[in-house]
């Protein structure tokens, strides 16, 4: 396999390389440290009604108002260029154009209301009471950064696991007296009556999905960011990942805005950003179900203000709590250090120019740090762990009772902790009880009978009444999609502890891949499987190669405290494999259903597209999804209802193509694949299948598992 191309190929310098450091050094984050919002002591925090005295990031002497900000853009050297470019000194064309691009800054522009911030604050006092037990917030971590105000402006990128996430932000901010940032927002809210507005007033700024050709909506927005970070005293909030993650897990960052942030540093215009990763943990996020239909292929539905105010009215069910914690600040002058050449920048005025190639590199590095630094800060609930031991124990064909539940979930808090994850069994004394209250919040995934016997619950959703011509995939039979939907929702809890288990499992597997018949291999071959596996999974896992060796080294120290892999104690080159065991059958649980998804994908490619010319992304979802509905009604061994998951299928398409084992074009606007001739993906297949059949059970269809699915 080729190179990961995910990660820089260029050799990290000196100021990477401390971050890099404190990045996997972090010491563990501690529940105790968590204040829940809810509790009766903190009435005042979320009162409304309180005087509004508010700590600033950045604090200005002259404070810049929302139209203020328009009026600096509209006199920028970057406006001013291009109204000379358009208009061809002719004033009255120039004044036109000078309305047009008010007008659009009236579209995209914050504004701040405190009588409606208080109004939706009031009613988010209201929404959180009924359906919350908790809002935990990091009391410590938040005090931490706002003793960091004051020197630079604050960015602000949280994890998006939910449309909730950035309301949460500002609530949290407002009842701790903390400015609420400008706020990124797609156009999916500026649509919607009512809110659209109401949410600016609240500090959100829209941008459109996509600029396209237009280039007068590009310079427009970006001197609107750049008059943020350099004129604005109350920080900005925007979400690196770019869009939520429907699967539960981080995804691959995007670099646009955070390049647009960050330009007025490069350039010289601010001597310093910090930079603050935030993480939002739930531990049932309220669009639950309408993750897993867009997962198995239904389109998402319109956003409206009238279906908002209809799914609030009915909401009654508990959806358990919300952990938010304030990550350590990153200065961004520290983390690019000698990367940071300003001199380069002094040749022309900044807006005539653009970041260079390797400043967008560093950039993307960055990005990639904050996904990794929100994910290792994420809270794991206990029903997170329930789910992994639940599918772990089914995997292998056997009952779940309450009793092993229990110990269960104790033992796989033991290997977070081990690890340096959160965790909600940390210091608990009463594990039972934290599984019941679980359970309880959960019990549209998992039930206990009267036997105390887990079980998944039934499925009660009409599929006939979904419209399959609007389906993304394959058109799956009502009863496939009965079995999917109930698997899927408890593969979504299972998915966030992959951050943590993905790269031990790895190490873990391909040690079994090629240990020798005394269980040795050589420490240098393990390194070089692992790395095959790391770049096949890095967009799935968001893996890259800048922390290839630590993320190896960690993984092994673990796998060894775990009792897992022995070293040679004559030296480091040689290592042992551990005989079989129970523990090991847990990590590799949790990489399982993701071996068996790209198995699949890459036996449609070499069955069904070896010989095709060209085919779209679309021929190619809809085929694996009908190929993996054939295998589970046939219950084939290395077949999982998670296969179906369009998500997973379209990461292990454009990995194939990052690899080089797919070719990518475009044609008529409409990007083409096509394999390649050197054998890569029949390959990548063979290995796949061998993966596999190392997996120490078999994959159940779940069809005695899910109540009343008959395939």
């Amino acid at each position: 396999m080729a190179p990961n191309p995910s990660g820089s190929s260029r050799s990290p310098d000196r100021s990477v390389d401390v971050v890099e450091s404190m990045t996997i050094k972090l010491s563990p984050g501690k529940l105790r440290e968590f204040r829940n919002l809810l509790a009766p002591q903190y009435r005042e925090h979320r009162d409304m009604t309180k005087r509004y005295n508010v700590t600033v990031p950045f604090r200005k002497d002259q404070p810049v108002t929302p139209e203020k900000l328009k009026q600096l853009v509209l006199a920028s050297g970057r406006i001013q260029l291009l109204l000379d470019e358009q208009s061809s000194n002719d004033k009255v064309k120039r004044a036109k154009l000078a309305q047009t691009i008010a007008e659009l800054l009236d579209e995209i522009g914050l504004a701040e209301n405190l009588p409606v911030i208080r109004t939706l604050g009031t009613m988010l006092n209201a929404i959180f009471d009924r359906i919350y037990t908790g809002v935990h917030v990091n009391e410590v971590k938040l005090e931490q950064l706002r003793s960091r105000y004051g020197r630079q402006t604050v960015l602000y990128l949280p994890s998006h696991r939910s449309y909730g996430d950035f309301i949460l932000m500002s609530y949290v901010l407002f009842c701790y007296n903390m400015a609420i940032p400008g706020i990124a927002a797609g156009m999916d809210f500026y649509s919607m009556a009512g809110m659209g507005s109401a949410l600016r007033n609240t500090g959100a700024f829209y941008m459109r999905r996509t600029y396209g050709n237009d280039r007068q909506y590009w310079y427009i927005f970006r001197e609107y960011m750049r008059q943020l970070i350099v004129a604005y005293d109350r920080g900005i909030e925007f979400f690196v990942e770019g869009t939520r993650s429907r699967s539960n897990k981080a995804l691959t960052p995007k670099i646009g805005l955070l390049s647009m942030a960050l330009e007025p540093l490069f350039m010289g215009e601010v001597p310093d950003l910090l930079v603050v990763p935030v993480s939002v943990s739930y531990d049932r996020p309220v669009e639950e179900q309408l993750f897993v239909y867009e997962l198995l292929g239904v389109p998402k539905p319109k956003e409206t203000t009238r279906g908002l105010l209809k799914a609030l009215s009915i909401v009654r069910e508990n959806y358990g709590t919300i952990y938010l914690e304030f990550g350590d600040p990153l200065s961004a002058k520290d983390y690019f250090g000698d990367g940071l050449n300003r001199t380069r920048h002094t040749v022309a005025p900044t807006f005539a120019q653009t970041l260079a190639k390797e400043e967008r590199e560093s950039i993307q590095d960055l990005a990639n740090d904050v996904v990794h630094l929100q994910q290792h800060r994420m809270v794991l609930t206990a029903f997170h762990l329930i789910a992994l031991y639940y599918n772990y124990r089914k995997y292998h064909g056997q009952t779940v009772t309450l009793g092993q539940l229990v110990e269960g979930v104790a033992q796989l808090g033991r290997i977070f902790e081990d690890l340096g994850a959160v965790t909600e069994v940390e210091g608990c004394t009463d594990v039972q009880k934290l599984c019941l209250e679980a359970l309880d919040v959960h019990r549209n995934v998992l039930q206990l009978t009267a036997d105390r016997v887990l079980v998944i619950a039934r499925s009660y959703h009409d599929f006939s009444r979904v419209e399959k011509r609007k389906l993304k995939g394959y058109n799956l039979t009502d009863g496939v999609m009965k079995l999917a939907v109930p698997i899927f929702s408890l593969q979504l809890y299972c998915n966030p502890c992959l951050h943590w288990l993905a790269v031990p499992a790895m190490v873990l597997l391909a040690a079994r891949s090629m240990a020798s018949a005394s269980g040795t291999m050589l420490r240098s071959e393990l390194i070089r499987v692992v790395r095959e596996l790391r770049n096949l999974y890095g967009l799935e896992f968001v893996l890259y190669a800048r922390r290839e060796t630590v993320e190896f080294d960690a993984a092994l120290e673990h796998l060894y405290r775990q009792g897992l892999l022995q070293s040679n104690p004559a030296g480091h080159e040689t290592l042992h494999l551990a005989p079989q065991t129970e523990l090991a059958s847990v990590y590799l649980s949790a990489l399982g259903p993701f071996l068996c998804t790209y198995l699949q994908s890459t036996n449609v490619l070499v069955d069904q597209f070896r010989d095709k010319a060209k085919f779209t992304e679309k021929e190619y979802l809809a085929a694996v999804q009908q190929h993996v509905e054939q295998q589970l009604l046939l219950q084939e061994r290395n077949v999982h209802p998670y296969c179906l998951s369009l998500d997973s299928i379209s990461l292990a398409l454009h990995s194939l193509v990052s690899l080089g084992a797919i070719r990518k074009s475009k044609r008529d606007n409409v990007y083409c694949y096509d394999l390649g001739m050197d054998g890569m993906i029949e390959s990548i297949h063979e290995r796949l299948k061998c993966y596999c059949s190392l997996l120490p059970f078999e994959y159940l269809t779940f069809q005695n598992a899910v109540t009343g699915c008959k395939l």
